[in-house]
């Protein structure tokens, strides 16, 4: 257990990092909250048509279509294919801050809006539920669309790190009725299961329980560094984020072992091809690491996957070297992933993860020498060293926070001038930052919103809004709420 064991943080023997650094106390000024509201509907079904950019590791591109179909309802498009902006745009670059949507949920991760309804928002608990916010609530629905017993689900206090962790929608839906969970389930250091579930019959509201096909398994020898954050890239393909297993300084030694799906970012095509997969989430080491062996499980590997036929890899890596990639997102206009990736005992590092690069751990932490005294550490930001481990974006040390949350890129035409920046959070310090960059440097915008709570997760909608989600409440002590806020410019 660690300081910031809710989100696999920094440091110490069990994975976190011990007091130093940390001054998180419950203290700190509280956001003024107002709630947000938005409705928008046409009389038309049309297609929200958009591409997006995936930069692979030899620096060639594609473009992907993403287009979806929209619905009829609240947030469907115009008949020009694009989502009408549903706020006044604020010129110039306001001050910012988080405009409260709503309160009473239980460790709130993840908070998605419908793929063609954006004011529907589902958020995801990690104990274990999934609830629909409609347009105009404040407050969690007691109804769940849909529920799960996960490890930690009638947690009391923060400090787990296991649950109901990642969430996602098939790239079709609704038309295609299928959800996605990444979580824990019941048991000693239970694996992170990715399944698939779909809405009951005629029932847009709930998911069928009895659904589920369990896609694939990362083990774990320790309860902590889940990973667990769950995505569909412009690809149409399920990126899956795992951690390097537990405990601390990389025990299982995942991080530099490309055989195994611990301490990566997978990424799967969910439909079966009738081939066993079997994947090795790390190698016994008795008596400290011993990972289950399951499967065999049904998905399709990629043909593009950066390490597919090369010996020695697991072919499901896109890329790796992540000591804890606790959450991470797609840019909807590039398609760049931005990981927040949560450091050992000193430093928290951004990167944009690129198929078949490694990001240092566990040789590295940040761009600093962890358990390789010999490396390099003369990388710029975004460069590889000498051992071809890529430096991150932006580091920060833990004299200024001790677990990062990560978050989403702004995309929303409320405040054009806010376009492209990535706000992430921090577990610890309680707050929310942003940074932009280039493609040669990083503009750090230092403090933009301090919550006061738990930064433990984030979310965005079709509308291209970011939010964050946090807790009240103080680390290994008891949580009184849960809230989702959404970044909004002070008016």
């Amino acid at each position: 257990m660690t300081l910031c064991a809710l989100v696999g943080a920094c440091g110490g023997g069990g994975g976190g990092s011990g007091s130093e650094g940390s001054s998180s106390t419950g203290e700190g000024t509280s956001t003024t909250a107002t709630t947000a509201s938005t409705t928008v509907s046409t009389t038309e079904s049309t297609t929200v048509s958009t591409t997006a950019t995936t930069t692979s590791a030899d620096g060639s591109s594609t473009t992907t279509d993403t287009s979806a179909d929209s619905s009829s309802s609240g947030g469907s498009t115009t008949d020009t294919g694009v989502l009408p902006c549903p706020y006044d745009p604020v010129d110039g670059e306001p001050a910012y801050a988080l405009q409260l949507v709503a309160n009473g949920f239980d460790r709130p991760v993840l908070a998605l809006g419908h793929p063609t309804e954006p004011d529907r928002l589902f958020v995801v608990e990690q104990g274990g539920a999934i609830r629909i916010l409609e347009p105009g609530d404040t407050v969690a629905p007691a109804d769940a669309f849909l529920e799960l017993t996960v490890n930690c689900g009638n947690a009391t206090t923060i400090g787990c790190e296991q649950g109901l962790l990642g969430f996602a929608f098939h790239p079709d839906f609704p038309e295609d009725p299928r959800v996605y969970v990444a979580y824990s389930p019941p048991g000693v250091n239970p694996p992170t299961r990715v399944s698939e579930f779909t809405l009951a019959d005629g029932d847009p509201d709930h998911a069928d329980p009895a659904s589920e096909r369990v896609i694939i398994e990362a083990g774990k020898p320790f309860g902590n560094h889940n990973g667990g954050m769950i995505a569909f890239g412009p690809d149409r393909l399920l990126y899956f984020g795992t951690g390097d297993g537990g405990d601390g300084f990389d025990t299982a030694q995942t991080g530099l072992d490309p055989s195994v799906i611990l301490a990566k970012i997978l990424r799967i095509d969910v439909e079966p091809d009738g081939t066993p997969d079997n994947p090795i989430a790390c190698y016994d080491n008795p008596p400290d690491v011993s990972c289950p062996d399951l499967g065999p499980f049904d998905y399709t590997i990629p043909a593009d996957n950066p390490f597919v036929d090369v010996d020695g890899f697991a072919p499901e890596i896109w890329a790796w070297g992540f000591r804890n990639p606790w959450r991470f997102s797609f840019d909807p206009q590039t398609g760049d992933l931005w990981v927040g990736d949560v450091g050992q005992d000193e430093w928290e590092e951004i990167d944009i993860a690129v198929a078949g690069r490694h990001y240092g751990w566990s040789a590295m932490e940040g761009n600093h020498c962890e358990n390789d005294p010999g490396c390099d550490e003369s990388a710029a930001p975004g460069q590889p060293n000498a051992d071809m481990q890529y430096a991150p974006l932006f580091e920060y040390h833990h004299s200024g926070g001790c677990s990062i949350t990560g978050g989403g890129v702004y995309r929303s035409c409320e405040v054009p001038a806010w376009q492209g920046t990535y706000i992430y959070g921090d577990f610890c310090n309680m707050e929310v930052h942003g940074l932009r960059w280039d493609g040669n440097a990083a503009e750090d915008l230092g403090l933009l919103v301090d919550t006061g709570e738990l930064v433990v997760g984030t979310g965005w909608n079709a509308y291209g809004d970011v939010f964050v989600t946090t807790v009240d409440g103080v680390v290994f002590g008891p949580f009184t709420d849960g809230l989702v806020y959404r970044l909004a410019p002070t008016r």
